[in-house]
């Protein structure tokens, strides 16, 4: 059995990697994925339990402001 997993999707935090540290010493492991991750790469993943949107004030890419596909809302 495959542990419960919680997907962190960076949207310009530079937190991400203090969240996953906490999370995964809450004994629940976490993936930091990218803003663009497409939709059925989560859904792929049969242990993820989760997913946290990240944002932060590093969330303009090229004077856009990054987002996940609305899919994943």
């Amino acid at each position: 059995m495959k542990q419960d997993m919680i997907a962190i999707i960076d949207l310009g935090s530079d937190k991400n990697v203090e969240l996953a540290r906490e999370i995964r010493q809450n004994g629940v492991y976490s993936e930091i994925y990218c803003h663009d991750v497409e939709i059925g790469k989560l859904k792929q993943m049969p242990s993820l339990k989760g997913i946290i949107l990240n944002g932060g004030k590093n969330n303009i890419l090229d004077g856009i402001e990054v987002d996940v596909h609305k899919e994943i809302y």
